[in-house]
């Protein structure tokens, strides 16, 4: 409550209506409106509202977060939800003991540890998990199949092992005794028993690629101004994207921004040992720039293209926000990704007949096996033969589109087409084209403008893969 009073949201009558009526929609049920004169009262009555539903302390935050984004206050509830969580999965349990102990722990590998004692399934920790009192609040709140080991408990296990390590058996006992008495209490002692630190082996690289999403989002109202939303996704398990914050820049100012980005994720990323894939979500109007060719340690005096170091596709914001389009696209992601040898791609040719891109949809839609569409020229003005071309494969659900980011004609584009495209299915197409990208880099800065592959651009459309929620904050 405290915490809430110094909110800004709070304290004015308009921003407290709006999250009142966030946090009620949060909850599935009413939140009763202030009234009176006094807001401390009003504010335990919500708080105590929230303590009875079981995630309703998480929804009170996250409805100020909408509200806030991650504002002073925010940052100081969160780690009060864990510890409340904490509190409540341990039953009650007094945990201040545990407090000093894991404060005097280093923090820098407490993201691996999480990862270690959660098996992979927590592979970020949020900004205010900054000691190892923090990160076991969080792990606390995070659920563990039955017969395992709670992932807290397994943080607590390798923290003692690590205390161990530096000297610091007494503190090491602490962690421990705890655990034992834990463990009695949630039938877990067997498994406690036999996990000891050989037990908490790092796990296999994985196969299945991060990603980081950037997405620029127009604004609709200021010309040459884009909101650039991210999101991280290193969870080998399953797709769930890590947010972070939303800018507002302008146009000369993404190709910075980006490099930050990029940056920030390799340090969070640091001991990851899966590949890595750059994903751009672009609008009509940045379609065609090369963003793979944006650069790295710019301010190094050497700077890198990012398709040095990373495979690099665009992805339509329209397609992404235009749910309209979404059910033949799933429908050709389907055939590209279960039956690649059955697919082909068209080859688009217009014609000065006007009803020709008509026809190129009615086309695309017919053939179900189409699943790539090789443009005529790239995508430019809104009158443009590329952008008409896009449209069409858009609506027909085309997930695959190739182009020359200059000369769809050039006769060397048609041949490293043809050879991308050949019969083997087209179930690698990022693959091939990052080849070509490859000799491309191999001639260095002076020559690989002259090559095909310098300006070879691939749209790669995932429906499965979707950031959540689209569109700026």
């Amino acid at each position: 409550m405290d915490a809430l009073q110094n909110s800004a949201t709070v304290s004015q009558a308009g921003s407290r209506e709006i999250w009142r009526e966030m946090l009620a929609g949060e909850l599935a049920s009413p939140v009763e409106p202030f009234g009176g004169d006094r807001l401390r009262p009003w504010l335990l009555q919500v708080v105590k509202a929230c303590t009875a539903v079981g995630d309703g302390l998480a929804c009170l935050v996250r409805s100020l977060e909408y509200v806030e984004q991650q504002s002073a206050t925010v940052v100081e509830l969160w780690p009060l939800v864990d510890e409340w969580e904490a509190v409540d999965f341990f039953n009650n349990a007094d945990l201040g003991h545990l407090r000093p102990v894991l404060l005097s722990m280093g923090s820098s590998d407490l993201a691996v540890m999480a990862r270690r004692s959660s098996r992979s399934r927590v592979q970020e920790l949020p900004v205010w998990c900054r000691t190892g009192w923090q990160v076991f609040l969080r792990l606390a709140g995070e659920n563990s199949p039955a017969g395992e080991l709670p992932p807290s408990m397994a943080f607590l296990a390798l923290s003692a092992d690590r205390l161990v390590e530096d000297g610091q058996a007494e503190a090491a006992e602490v962690l421990r005794r705890f655990n034992r008495g834990q463990a009695a209490a949630l039938g877990v002692e067997s498994v406690l028993a036999e996990r000891q630190q050989a037990d908490f082996p790092h796990p296999e690289p994985s196969l299945v690629p991060a990603y980081l999403m950037i997405q620029f989002e127009p604004d609709r109202i200021e010309a040459d101004r884009y909101y650039l939303s991210h999101w991280r996704q290193s969870d080998s398990e399953g797709w769930h994207p890590v947010r972070g914050e939303t800018a507002h820049l302008g146009r000369e100012e993404l190709p910075g921004a980006v490099e930050r980005l990029i940056e920030e994720a390799e340090e969070k990323w640091a001991d990851l040992r899966q590949p890595v894939i750059l994903e751009f979500i672009l609008p009509w109007e940045l379609l065609n720039e090369p963003v793979e060719w944006w650069s790295k340690e710019s301010g190094s005096g050497s700077p890198t293209p990012l398709v040095l170091d990373y495979p690099v596709v665009v992805r339509s914001i329209e397609r992404l926000q235009r749910a309209a389009w979404h059910r033949p696209w799933h429908h050709k992601w389907r055939q590209l990704r279960e039956r690649p040898a059955d697919s082909h791609p068209h080859w688009s040719s217009p014609e000065r007949d006007g009803t020709y891109f008509f026809h190129l949809e009615r086309e695309l839609k017919e053939d179900q096996h189409a699943v790539c569409l090789v443009l005529s020229q790239p995508p430019g003005d809104d009158s443009g033969t590329g952008r008409r071309e896009v449209l069409a494969g858009l609506r027909a659900g085309v997930p695959a589109m190739i182009w020359h980011r200059s000369d769809c004609a050039d006769p060397k584009f048609k041949d490293a087409i043809g050879e991308i495209l050949q019969d083997r299915g087209l179930g690698s197409l990022a693959e091939r084209v990052g080849e070509w990208r490859r000799e491309a880099l191999a001639l260095g800065p002076a020559a690989w403008d002259g090559h095909v592959g310098r300006h070879l651009a691939i749209l790669l459309d995932d429906p499965e893969r979707k950031p959540s929620p689209p569109g700026p904050v």
